[in-house]
C-alpha cells in the first residue's frame, strides 16, 4: 500500500509540473488538452500565435516594456502618417503598373527620305558633279543669270546649297548688271498717264527694311552698270543661263551649263 501511495503522489506531482507554465517539465500539448491547466493570468490579452506578440513587443521596444494597448496604436498612427502623401484633389488616382506590364510602345518605322542634303551626299553626274566640286572646296563661281530677252546680268559668289533643277544658294554675292538710262528706257505708256517717282527711303526705313548700297557708272551713251553686294541671295534655276568659275586675269573660265 505504501508503494502505491507514493507512485500516485509522484505522478500527480508530475502532472501538475507538465501543467505549470513556470516549470521546465511543462508540456504545451497536454496542456491545450487538459481541463486542470490554470493560467497564471487571467486577464492577460489572446494573440493569434506567438509571432504577433513578438512583432508588437517589438515595436514598443522590447519584451522589457510593458504592453500598452493605446501606446501601440499611437506608434502605428505615425508610423502611416509618415508614409502617406498629400494627393492633390484635382488629380485622380492613377494605377502603378511594373515595367512588364506597361502599354507596349510603338516605335514607328523610319522611311529613307530624298531631299537636297541626301542628294548632295549621294553625288551627281555631269556639269552638276562641278558645281558640287566647286562648292565642296568653297571657290567662287560667276553665274549669268537672264532676261525676257537676252542677258541681264551676273552674280559672283560660293555655292551654299544646289539642286538638279539649278535652284541655288549663294554667299559673299557680288551682283552687277545693267539696264537703260532713264532717258533711253523703253515706255509704251502715255504721257500723261505717268507717274512721277518718289523718294520710299523713309518708309523702308520704317519697316526695317535696309536695301543695299548700289554703285552705278555708266557704260557708253545709253545703259549703266549697276553693282551690289549681297550676304547671300537665293537664285531660281529658270534664270540661269551659264555657271563657271570666276575668271581670274590670264585664265580661261569652265563652264557648266
Amino acid at each position: 500500500m505504501g508503494d502505491s501511495d507514493s507512485e500516485s503522489t509522484t505522478t500527480d506531482s508530475d502532472s501538475s509540473s507538465e501543467l505549470d507554465v513556470g516549470s521546465k517539465r511543462f508540456n504545451p500539448l497536454k496542456a491545450l488538452y487538459s481541463a486542470k491547466l490554470k493560467v497564471p493570468v487571467a486577464t492577460a490579452r489572446l494573440h493569434d500565435n506567438v509571432s504577433v506578440l513578438e512583432s508588437k513587443q517589438n515595436t514598443l521596444g522590447g519584451f522589457a516594456e510593458p504592453f500598452d494597448e493605446a501606446r501601440l496604436k499611437q506608434i502605428r498612427a505615425a508610423k502611416s502618417s509618415n508614409k502617406l502623401k498629400a494627393v492633390p484633389a484635382n488629380i485622380a488616382p492613377q494605377r502603378r503598373f511594373l515595367p512588364e506590364q506597361g502599354p507596349i510602345k510603338y516605335v514607328k518605322p523610319t522611311r529613307h527620305c530624298k531631299n537636297i542634303l541626301t542628294k548632295l551626299e549621294n553625288g551627281y553626274e555631269g556639269p552638276l558633279a562641278s558645281m558640287l566640286t566647286w562648292m565642296k572646296e568653297r571657290r567662287r563661281v560667276r553665274v549669268y543669270i537672264r532676261k525676257q530677252k537676252g542677258i541681264r546680268g551676273h552674280v559672283t559668289g560660293v555655292i551654299e546649297l544646289f539642286d538638279k533643277h539649278w535652284n541655288m544658294a549663294v554667299s559673299d554675292v557680288c551682283e552687277t548688271w545693267t539696264r537703260r538710262k532713264y532717258r533711253y528706257s523703253e515706255n509704251s505708256q502715255h504721257p500723261d498717264s505717268r507717274v512721277n517717282p518718289s523718294d520710299c527711303s523713309d518708309r523702308l526705313r520704317q519697316l526695317g527694311i535696309v536695301l543695299p548700297e548700289t554703285k552705278v557708272r555708266s557704260e557708253g551713251k545709253k545703259n549703266v552698270i549697276i553693282t551690289r553686294k549681297l550676304p547671300q541671295l537665293l537664285i531660281q534655276g529658270v534664270q540661269v543661263v551659264l555657271v563657271t568659275l570666276e575668271p581670274s586675269e590670264g585664265t580661261q573660265p569652265s563652264s557648266s551649263k
